[in-house]
Parts: C-alpha cells; sequence; structure tokens
C-alpha cells in the first residue's frame, strides 16, 4: 500500500503535474509536508539573478520518495514573464513554479517523485528562467524568494510479516510497551531503543513514546508501529501477529542480554533480518570516538556559490559530532578557493550570530586561509556561520556573466574545547549530552517522560544519543550530562540547584534575581536545563498531564530545543506554556540553516546583507563620481 504523508488527497487536487517541465501553482488548503527545517535545511532561497542556479541537497531516507515539494513564491523584483525551474542531479526539469506577475506572494507545488536520489541525498538546482534582456550591473537583478518549503514524502508501508519490513522508510509514531511496573532492564532497553530508533529514522522526526500503562495499546494506523519489550529468560525477538494490521515486535529478554537485543537497530542492519524472528547473540561494545577537531567535509560544510553583488552562505555544525560534551570554545581554520580577483573589488565576511568570526579582502591569489574565534556566548548545540561574500566588478554597469565563484575547503577545520563556560540552558541541548549521559527516574513512569525528551533530543543530533539508566545517588561523579525526573524536593535534596523548584500544595521556588516563592494555587508541568557542579542537567518536574503538555509545546516548535530560549519552560493550570530565562541560556542571535536541530536567525542576516548592500552601492557611488571628474 503506497501511502501519502497526511492529505495526499489534497494534494492530488493541488499539484498540477503536465509533461515536459510543467508549471505548479494552486491554492492549498494545508501544507501537510516535513518543513525542511526540521530536515536540517533552510526553508527559504533567496534567487538573485537568472540562469544561475541554487543547489540544495534534499536528504531522503531509505525507502522513501521525496514525492511533492511546496512552498510559496514571492519577493519579486525586476522579473518579466519568469518561472523558477526544479531540476534534479540528471538535468531532468522535474517541475516549474510560474513568478507571479503581480508581485503577490503564491502557494505551489511541484511533483519530484521521479528526482535522482545520489547517496541519500537527492540534489535539487532553482533556476530562475527570466524573459527581461535588460538586465547589467546597473539594474536591479531579477529576484524571487522561495519560502516555507516542505516535502511530503511517501513509501511502501505493508502489514509486517518480518522484522525487516517491520520498519519502513516512513513512519509517524513508534509505541514501546514496558508495562506498568517495568524492571529496570525493561527501562534501559526501551531508552536504549529510543535513541536508536530516533537516530535511525533522523531526519524524518517519528515521535516514540514509552507507554507505562496498563491497558494494551492499540495498533494504530499504518503509520505506526508497536513494540512490546518483555522481561523473559529467552533473548530474541518476534513478530506477533504477523501480516495483520495488528502485528507488533516482541523484544524479550533479561540483564545484558536484553539490552542487546536493542542493538539490531543500532543502523539499518535491521533489514538483514528477514524472517518473523530473529536474536543478537553476542554485542562488543565499541565506545563511540570522540575528537577535538573535525574537517568541514566531516562536518557537512562544503558548499560552492558564485557571486555578482553580495550573497550570504550558511554553514555549521553539531557540537554532538565531536563526542566530548558540553562545548565552551571552537576555532574554525576556513580555506577557500575563488576565482582570482584581477579586475573589480571583492571582500569576505564569517560571522557567527552578531561576531565577526573573520574577514578578508579577496585578491588575485584566488586562495582565502583564515582563522578565527567563535566566542562562548555564540557556543550552542548547533553553531551557525555566516560567510558573507561581495565582489564589484571593474566594469560599470557589467553584465551578469561578470561574476566570481567562492568553494569552501572540505580541508577547513573546527576545532572545540570541551567544557560549560557557555551560554547553559537549553541552547546547548542536546551537544551537551553526547556521548552518553546518566538518566534518573524515582518511578518507572518517569521513563514515559524521559523517552520524550530522549526522541526530542535524538531528533537535533547527527549521533546515537547513549542514555545510561543510573540511581540519582550514583550520578554524581560521572560528570556526564544529566537527566532526571524527579520532584523539586528530590531536586534540591540531589544538590540539583535548579531555576524552578517545585514544593507541596502547588508551591515553586523560583531561584533568579529576585528569589521568589511563589503559591501558584494550582498545578505546574516543569522542564528546565541548567548547570549544577559542573555538569549539564535536565529536569522533568510536576503534574503528568502537564509535564506532556510541555512537551507536546516543544514537539510542536519549529526548531524544538533550538526554538527555547533560556532554561525553563513550564505550563501552568490552564494549559498555556511559558519560557523563561532564570539564569542561563539567554537569547543571543545565531545563524543556522535547518529546523528544528539547524536554523539561524533572520534579523542578524539581514542587518548583514544591508551593510554588504551598502558597501556595494558606496563602491558604484565613488566610480561614478570619479568618472564624471
Amino acid at each position: 500500500m503506497f501511502l501519502l504523508l497526511r492529505l495526499l488527497a489534497a494534494l492530488a487536487v493541488a499539484v498540477t503535474a503536465v509533461a515536459n517541465a510543467t508549471f505548479a501553482v494552486a491554492e492549498p488548503e494545508e501544507n501537510p509536508g516535513i518543513g525542511w527545517r526540521q530536515l536540517g535545511l533552510p526553508d527559504r532561497i533567496d534567487i538573485v539573478g537568472s540562469d544561475q542556479p541554487n543547489d540544495v541537497a534534499l536528504p531522503v531516507p531509505p525507502g522513501v520518495v521525496p514525492t511533492v515539494l511546496t512552498g510559496f513564491i514571492g519577493s519579486v523584483v525586476n522579473v518579466v514573464a519568469g518561472r523558477v525551474d526544479v531540476v534534479d542531479a540528471a538535468g531532468m526539469v522535474l517541475g516549474g513554479i510560474v513568478v507571479p506577475a503581480d508581485q503577490s506572494t503564491v502557494w505551489f507545488a511541484v511533483d519530484t517523485a521521479n528526482a535522482k536520489i545520489v547517496e541519500g541525498k537527492a540534489k535539487l538546482s532553482f533556476v530562475l528562467r527570466d524573459g527581461n534582456q535588460h538586465v547589467d550591473g546597473c539594474t536591479r537583478p531579477p529576484t524571487v524568494a522561495l519560502t516555507q518549503l516542505a516535502t511530503v514524502f511517501s513509501g511502501d508501508v505493508p502489514n509486517p510479516a518480518t522484522i525487516a519490513d517491520f520498519l519502513p522508510g516512513y513512519l509517524e509514531r513508534i509505541v514501546i510497551r514496558v508495562g506498568p511496573d517495568p524492571a529496570t532492564d525493561v527501562q534501559q532497553a526501551a531508552l536504549s531503543l529510543v535513541a536508536k530508533l530516533t537516530h535511525l529514522y533522523r531526519p524524518i522526526p517519528v515521535r516514540i513514546d514509552v507507554d507505562t500503562s496498563a491497558e494494551i495499546t492499540p495498533p494504530g494506523g499504518p503509520l505506526q508501529r508497536v513494540v512490546d519489550i518483555r522481561h523473559s529468560a529467552d533473548s530474541g525477538m518476534f513478530i506477533e501477529h504477523p501480516g495483520t494490521p495488528e502485528a507488533a515486535l516482541v523484544i524479550s529478554g533479561s540483564g545484558t542480554d536484553l539490552l542487546n537485543q536493542t542493538q539490531l537497530f543500532a543502523d539499518r542492519r535491521v533489514a538483514l533480518a528477514q524472517t518473523a524472528a530473529a536474536s543478537v547473540d553476542s554485542v562488543v561494545d565499541d565506545k563511540p570516538k570522540t575528537t577535538t577537531i573535525k574537517t568541514f567535509d566531516e562536518l557537512g560544510m562544503t558548499t560552492s556559490t558564485s557571486v555578482q553583488g553580495s550573497t550570504t552562505q550558511y554553514v555549521g555544525f553539531d557540537t554532538a559530532a565531536f563526542g566530548v560534551g558540553p562545548v565552551q570554545h571552537a576555532r574554525i581554520h576556513v580555506l577557500a578557493n575563488y576565482t582570482p580577483i584581477v579586475r573589480g573589488e571583492g571582500s569576505v565576511v564569517i560571522r557567527s550570530g552578531s561576531t565577526i568570526v573573520a574577514s578578508r579582502v579577496l585578491d588575485d591569489s584566488g586562495q582565502l586561509d583564515v582563522t578565527g574565534d567563535i566566542p562562548k556566548e555564540s557556543i550552542t548545540s548547533n553553531v551557525g556561520i555566516a560567510v558573507e561574500l561581495r565582489y564589484v566588478p571593474q566594469q560599470q554597469c557589467a553584465p551578469p556573466s561578470d561574476r566570481i565563484t567562492f568553494t569552501l575547503n572540505p580541508a577547513s577545520t573546527v576545532t572545540v574545547t570541551p567544557g560549560t563556560d557557555n551560554r547553559g540552558g537549553f541552547p546547548v541541548l542536546p551537544g551537551a549530552f553526547t556521548p552518553d549521559f546518566d538518566v534518573a527516574v524515582t518511578d518507572a513512569h518517569g521513563i514515559r517522560y524521559a523517552s520524550h525528551a530522549i526522541n526530542l533530543m535524538g531528533q537535533q543530533s547527527s549521533v546515537i544519543l547513549q542514555p545510561r539508566l543510573t540511581p540519582l545517588a550514583e550520578t554524581g561523579g560521572s560528570g556526564a550530562g544529566l537527566l532526571v525526573v524527579a520532584p523539586g524536593d528530590v531536586l534540591r535534596d540531589a544538590g540539583l540547584n535548579a531555576p524552578l523548584l517545585t514544593g507541596a500544595d502547588h508551591t515553586i521556588l523560583v531561584s533568579g534575581l529576585p528569589v521568589t516563592g511563589m503559591n501558584l494555587n494550582g498545578p505546574v508541568g516543569v522542564i528546565q536545563a541548567f548547570t549544577a557542579a559542573d555538569r549539564n542537567v535536565l529536569a522533568i518536574s510536576g503534574s503528568a498531564e502537564l509535564i506532556e503538555r510541555t512537551f507536546d509545546h516543544i514537539r510542536g516548535l519549529e526548531g524544538r530545543w533550538a526554538s527555547l530560549t533560556g532554561d525553563v519552560v513550564a505550563t501552568g493550570a490552564a494549559g498555556v506554556p511559558v519560557n523563561l530565562t532564570v539564569r542561563e541560556g539567554g537569547a543571543l542571535v545565531n545563524e543556522y540553516p535547518g529546523d528544528g536541530w539547524r536554523w539561524w536567525a533572520v534579523a542578524s542576516g539581514l542587518i548583514g546583507t544591508l551593510l554588504v548592500i551598502g558597501a556595494v552601492a558606496a563602491v558604484l557611488t565613488r566610480r561614478r563620481n570619479r568618472n564624471r571628474e
């Protein structure tokens, strides 16, 4: 059964599919796709100049197809009878987006089902075709913007008969049943399975829940799977009710043998289990590799562009990729190759947030070699870097073809310094919880909320998270990150000086400036990220219902943890979430493409762009004045 994600019927009407590079413009009933921010990409493309490719590598997990590309086209400047062609890696035009003639913003949908997939990515090029023939360096270049970009995926979702087809390419939800009183080894296996399955499905944000209720979880729809973890003397796994909508995966065992079964889902090796039953008989524990230096190539920071006037390239890195835990400093060594500038003027400015990390004049050498430090206040779990380029040809009113090409060298490096002397709070999640971290719960039901946190952090992490279930009293000496589900008095007694402590009879203590004790006359659910005893802590406390609402709020944010500032997010009796900065994690402009776990602050980028445009205008004015003299 071939299923599109949500609202397939609406898209079937909205998408205009015409042969030979057809146009796709329509009004949506709803945008049902996965936003590009959630896929680690910017959800906006600014196309400046005609016949210039703007390339994007769209991640495509195994077993799915990027069926439809949706978004809005607008911000049209100096375009006559134009369209934007969407071209794949093989050079095939998948479709065209009509540029609105009245400068309005119009929704579009393009059929991308036939896009060529190479190494798990669909390379898409967006090329503006413009009928305006009167464009040169003295006129404003043709410009359009594609915004709110999203992709609708589709995939084959059969009723599972084998372990291999239990996990199709796309799912919306996985429920892991452990029962109301799971043993400690069952809890550990459940948390480890959440981390592995979350990573297995990245970048698609599959929701994974741990069910601690006594009731049997219904199978749900075809885009949901149920896993049942059972404490048993026999280790292994099998499909219960194979080939039916009620099919479930049963994982059984005890102690280390039970935990070992989850290793089958460390990657797509699970596809080898093409029978209804299998087992993991041995595991050689391979500790995650840690390093303080990685190349741009290893971090996925390679990019290339061509420019006349000004443009900005956005790259960035995930601190979790280094596997050293929290990071307090980073140094970048940027190497780049560009078209030598013999006639004309050029420059490059490298920023992280509002901080200029390095800048250089581009000359006739064609090579860039600069280093710069990213300050601790700019260090978040995902660090964004903006490379602002400027090139002004010597010839006045130069043709659009007078451009330079600028390419970041993949041998460029990022070197990090581990430590907690950074912004703290939510901005350092999930990087501060790698390579492994402790999980402490006061009762077995707490793993339900711990699993929410692990699922959301794992969606933003480039490495598999490794939770380690540990009694709270035994976590003090590890120095690793701590995820704890406990009431406020337990946090206080453990020496965890949280920004907000819940108390009895609906009281709370807010340890900011000023310190206030309050009686809310109603329940509250609190999730907070803070530093205690030189370790990062993510604490969950309060009303069970309101904790769920708080997690639903985070899950609904475009960037999840990355959309939060400060160190506290809490939901009161009326069900309204509140994001607070009590001590750590204050707001700071940071640039990074993507959602969820990658994005950038538009305001900072606009300021930089205006400065570059001003510099270009000043150069042109100065030249014209010299010519008049």
